[in-house]
């Protein structure tokens, strides 16, 4: 039997992940609504200083319009005057604010289970924590060079594959260090698992999160994407088509040996951690990865050169 949350589920991980996966299986679950990318922390509460104090009309109304016109809000088809109107009679603070967001959500959805999907506010679950003491962390954990491998073909990469496997080695070492407190609060999802055993790994998330596991949310690409603009974000694609475990270690054929090296002198250490076996010993890891981090420091260096004198 289903159970009403008092808190919502985030789905967080480092981009491309699965994280949108997961998203689109378990919005398809008849008691849930998976709203998508607010992005509402690096949107809204890291730049608490620019809106300045909400208890001025001008303030609050500024943050409100700009909570409207993000353009995953049209895409969690909600009413913005009726929004508007809720939001001028809540407390004028940014968790009841982001609270009235997914509560609309859920309630346009008839949904007992609402969540969000922002891979990057795993870098901010103690924040989201505070917002939401009852709330609930599933994050998605995929092998580095898969990640990498996607990163390439992404508007956000560094354009430099090591480059981008420290980004995955931050996110990972933020999950383990500054991880939600409490009992059953965070559940760990490898993407591997969820591929090639599908019905297992969705039966574990729909117990963490208090609903019976339905058969349709292994099959969420017979119905129509919602919460997914794929015009908007094209890379996105594979979400619309049933998941084949064939193409997990696809990064395999595409990344040459030095790329895989560089991924895994950078990561080794989280892989191992994670479960990950890399395929270069650890004195040669250990030894790639001294060239990296100079290359890493010269590039920060002429990046602030270049800060500084445009």
């Amino acid at each position: 039997m289903n159970r009403r949350l008092d808190g919502p589920v985030f789905l967080v991980g480092c981009p491309r992940s699965g994280t949108t996966l997961l998203q689109r299986m378990l919005d398809s679950h008849s008691a849930v609504a998976i709203a998508p990318e607010t992005h509402f922390i690096r949107r809204f509460w890291l730049k608490r200083d620019d809106f300045g104090d909400l208890v001025e009309n001008r303030n609050y109304h500024d943050l409100v319009d700009e909570v409207i016109a993000m353009p995953e809000f049209a895409e969690m088809e909600l009413d913005r005057e009726a929004f508007r109107s809720a939001a001028m009679d809540s407390p004028r603070e940014y968790p009841a604010l982001f609270r009235l967001l997914l509560t609309t959500f859920a309630q346009a959805r008839q949904a007992t289970v609402v969540g969000e999907k922002t891979p990057n506010h795993l870098l901010y679950m103690p924040t989201l924590q505070e917002f939401f003491p009852e709330a609930r962390f599933i994050h998605l954990v995929r092998d580095p060079r898969a990640v990498v491998n996607s990163w390439r073909h992404v508007p956000w990469t560094t354009g430099w594959v090591a480059g981008d496997a420290m980004v995955w080695r931050r996110y990972m070492a933020a999950a383990r260090r500054r991880p939600p407190t409490g009992r059953d609060r965070l559940l760990t999802v490898h993407y591997e698992e969820l591929a090639q055993s599908p019905e297992q790994t969705l039966d574990e998330v729909c117990r963490f999160i208090g609903v019976a596991y339905e058969e349709q949310i292994r099959n969420f690409h017979e119905d129509a994407p919602r919460g997914v603009n794929l015009a908007r974000e094209p890379w996105k694609t594979n979400v619309t088509r049933p998941v084949d475990p064939s193409r997990m270690e696809k990064w395999r054929e595409e990344l040459t040996s030095a790329m895989i090296s560089d991924i895994e002198a950078v990561t080794w250490r989280e892989m191992k951690r994670l479960g990950y076996r890399p395929d270069g010993s650890p004195l040669r890891l250990f030894f790639g990865a001294l060239p990296l981090w100079a290359e890493q420091a010269a590039r920060s260096v002429r990046r602030k050169l270049k800060r500084s004198t445009s």
